[in-house]
């Protein structure tokens, strides 16, 4: 049966994580239950392994999977101590043991004043079958988090040099694509989109038109940084914009897509309030846009919203490798005037962001869409492929240092 400690294997291809440090300075203070969320192939069971201090159980193993089906009062009394339960959905009825083992032991705290026993990590893939175990059985009982692919930060420590647009766009963030540099990076997101996103996800969800929802997804990546228009969309498929809203949901939900909701006051009737739409990896928007060189995209009108979707992508790793919830919006008036991202990081404190391959500075309609928002602003960024101009109403940052910045912001509001 897969049952190990601390996998030296697994840990020699490790990069450095973000998640892992914030986890280790975090100690115990979590609840029993830990779920780290996450698709495929992004490291969720190389980080834990990296804790050292739990025993790894791998449930794609037929033997072990069989074993906590047919009887998991067993197993928890075999595998006693700190657990990671790796792909533990595909073993459901364990869920409903872990449940009644939790209450048991926190009926018992309560009476002896003697905190839990109990410290198990769970890991999952596929979503919807993970939640739908979740709010059956460990509702209140958990502490999630979120692990995607890698950051720009994430790279930057791990190669000690900054990550180049080339690299991050044509492999995207995939670990094993920047450990194995021989791997076909075409392939590999073909291969990942094939089983993945049109096989797991697909057949979870119960979706028999999965062509409409291939092609959803494709448009989807076409549209990145543009307001999200479910019914024209819809319209392109042959489905309904119920069914398309459905689809993006789970996408959504399986760290595929990222919805960016935009800011809206009622003290300013003019803002819209239509979402935006990104996808989590960078390097996996651009093989569903079917580019396969660097030197034809970066000369196509596609480039600026995938730059775009990058930054996107380290604003909202900044606050999910910390276990924070990402709190990120655009600006959008009716008048059509826009500003790429309003950040809220911490005391009503904000960061007003416009992304810009070639850098130009905020214009004078956007100072005033934002002055009308009546918000703390304390700065205003333009992020950019080159800091090598000086702008008067912003402060001019390279995509690789957008972590780096947050974090200045994040120890001035500290002090």
């Amino acid at each position: 049966m897969t049952i190990i400690g601390y996998d030296p294997k697994i840990a020699s291809m490790w990069i450095e994580r973000d998640l892992l440090q914030f986890l280790q300075k975090r100690g115990k203070q979590t609840l029993p239950i830990k779920i780290l969320r996450g698709p495929r192939q992004v490291g969720k069971t190389s980080l834990l392994n990296r804790l050292r201090t739990h025993k790894l159980i791998l449930f794609d193993d037929l033997t072990v999977r069989n074993f906590a089906q047919e009887n998991p009062a067993l197993f928890f009394d075999q595998f006693i101590g700190p657990l990671i339960l790796d792909e533990a959905m595909l073993a459901p009825h364990i869920f409903s043991e872990l449940k009644k083992r939790i209450d048991s032991e926190r009926r018992r705290g309560q009476e002896t004043s003697k905190p839990t026993e109990y410290d198990i990590w769970i890991t999952g893939s596929n979503q919807t079958l993970l939640q739908k175990e979740v709010r059956e059985s460990l509702a209140g009982r958990a502490n999630y988090f979120l692990l995607n692919t890698l950051s720009l930060h994430e790279w930057e420590n791990s190669f000690s040099e900054p990550a180049s647009l080339r690299t991050m766009f044509m492999r995207g963030g995939w670990p094993e694509l920047h450990t194995s540099l021989e791997l076909d990076p075409v392939q590999y997101l073909n291969d990942f989109i094939a089983t993945f996103i049109e096989k797991d996800i697909v057949s979870a969800a119960g979706i028999e038109k999965r062509a409409a929802f291939s092609k959803t997804l494709q448009l989807a990546a076409a549209r990145i940084g543009q307001l999200l228009n479910y019914s024209e969309i819809a319209k392109n498929v042959g489905v309904d914009t119920t069914t398309v809203q459905a689809w993006i949901s789970l996408l959504d939900q399986n760290g595929i897509v990222r919805l960016l909701l935009p800011y809206y006051s009622n003290l300013n009737q003019r803002l819209i309030k239509t979402p935006k739409i990104y996808l989590e990896d960078t390097g996996l928007a651009v093989r569903l846009q079917g580019w396969s060189e660097f030197e034809p995209l970066m000369l196509s009108p596609y480039f600026g919203n995938l730059f775009e979707n990058l930054v996107f992508g380290e604003i909202t790793r900044f606050f999910t490798n910390q276990g924070r919830q990402v709190e990120i919006y655009f600006v959008r008036s009716k008048e059509q005037v826009e500003v790429d991202f309003l950040v809220h990081l911490f005391n009503q404190r904000f960061v007003a962001i416009e992304v810009k391959v070639t850098p130009t500075d905020f214009t004078t309609a956007q100072l005033s869409l934002l002055d009308s928002l009546k918000l703390n602003i304390i700065e205003r960024w333009i992020v950019s492929s080159t800091e090598t101009i000086d702008l008067p109403r912003a402060r001019l940052i390279s995509y690789t240092q957008v972590f780096q910045n947050l974090e200045r912001i994040h120890h001035m509001d500290n002090h």
